[in-house]
């Protein structure tokens, strides 16, 4: 388990409905997605398996859901009307390969968080608009920002799109959205919905330099495991294809709404528009008659390159978790007190039993401090975050797993 996911569960989905709906403690809370972890933790158990089913079955769910989009037809269709020259069909096994095997959707859908059920109900938006069911868009974009509020960026992307079809629907949405959220909004506050500790508003110089590089972040973030070419042919697609999408126009006002807030959201933020951008690019290839060969290679070639490109998640984790966790249950008496740094704290507070961990009473006379070398979380590091005089203590190295190792310390 992650860091974040099993944040979710500790904190959220293994309580009652009544603090899911109502606390909103972080933007951890995915609340539509923390009461399906919830209802899946009280169906099944515990295990990894049963709290990441709702994410998994979301993710599984894009793939229909990016070929029914890529052949709604809507925002690809003939010459005169603006858009690309094609048949409305052309490119959806392509986008639907794309988005079938991308790794960083891949591993959203083995991560329990609200963000493969946020892409799903995006497309469905996106369908909605394109077959003209409003209902169908004003419920889907409503359930969307009861997941993750930053479901605000591709609605107002959508709205744009849309414009007169979907301003009442969208409208209606709101109305849903606020309904559903206000158990949390009676109980936690606006303010705790709004803001995300985590990310800031920056000074507008900061914002300006630090953009560069963020891009390269997301990119590299969103393309991970996909090869070089493959990437090429993305961009490439894309950039022969957007300016006769209208579905993009809306894109502009994503922008200025960021610059306004002057934030450089988490990249996993981007992921719908990732799946878009697949069915954008896809289409804009000439490849009808060998399209079925071409994304049967797709999916072959992501497999591969998924499978053998090392990555830690977005979300953060402790990846000897489990190994660790064996070894305190097995070493460790009840009260002994565990030192880990966020994000490996949470995953060793899931599968830990007998140590604390979220709150280690540092006056016993026992600890065991977790290095976690992926994110520069090294022995010295977790003393001096905990004031820990090291010299009061007779320490020695319980064990080591490579990317991280556990030490004992004893008065």
């Amino acid at each position: 388990m992650g860091s974040d996911e099993a944040a979710t569960f500790i904190y959220y989905a293994s309580r009652p409905l009544s603090v899911v709906m109502t606390i909103y403690g972080s933007p951890n809370n995915h609340i539509l997605h923390s009461v399906l972890m919830h209802l899946s933790y009280l169906a099944f158990g515990s295990a990894a398996w049963a709290l990441r089913l709702p994410a998994f079955l979301a993710g599984v769910a894009i793939v229909p859901l990016t070929y029914v989009a890529a052949r709604s037809g809507q925002a690809i269709s003939p010459v005169g009307t603006g858009r690309i020259a094609c048949s409305p069909h052309r490119g959806a096994l392509i986008a639907t390969a794309l988005a079938a095997s991308a790794p960083v959707l891949i591993d959203y859908s083995t991560d329990a968080r609200g963000y493969t059920l946020l892409c799903c109900f995006v497309l469905i938006c996106v369908i909605a608009i394109e077959r003209n069911l409003p209902w169908l868009f004003a419920l889907s974009a409503a359930l969307g920002f009861y997941t993750v509020p930053v479901m605000l960026y591709p609605f107002l992307m959508l709205v744009v799109w849309g414009r007169r079809k979907t301003i009442l629907p969208a409208a209606v949405a709101v109305l849903i959205a606020a309904a559903l959220y206000a158990p949390a909004l009676i109980v936690s506050g606006f303010g705790a919905i709004t803001s995300n500790p985590y990310v800031r508003p920056l000074p507008f110089s900061e914002f300006v330099r630090d953009l560069l590089p963020y891009l390269a972040t997301v990119r590299a973030h969103l393309f991970v495991g996909i090869p070089l070419v493959v990437q090429i042919l993305i961009a490439s697609g894309f950039l022969i294809a957007v300016w006769r999408q209208p579905i993009w126009l809306g894109f502009a006002i994503v922008i200025v709404t960021i610059a306004v807030q002057r934030v450089l959201p988490f990249p996993r933020v981007w992921l719908p528009f990732l799946l878009l951008a697949f069915v954008t690019a896809a289409a804009a290839w000439p490849w009808e008659r060998s399209e079925p060969i071409i994304a049967a290679a797709i999916v072959i070639a992501l497999a591969i390159t998924g499978f053998t490109t090392d990555r830690l998640r977005e979300t953060g984790e402790l990846r000897a978790v489990r190994e660790i966790a064996r070894e305190l249950n097995v070493r460790a008496r009840p009260g002994d007190a565990v030192l880990a740094l966020p994000p490996s704290e949470m995953p060793l507070a899931f599968y830990c039993s007998r140590v604390e961990v979220l709150n280690p009473d540092l006056s016993r006379p026992r600890l065991f401090v977790v290095e976690n070398r992926d994110y520069g979380q090294s022995l010295a590091r977790t003393l001096a975050y905990f004031r820990v005089d090291p010299r009061r203590y007779a320490m020695r190295r319980v064990r080591d797993f490579g990317s991280s190792a556990l030490y004992e310390l004893r008065r």
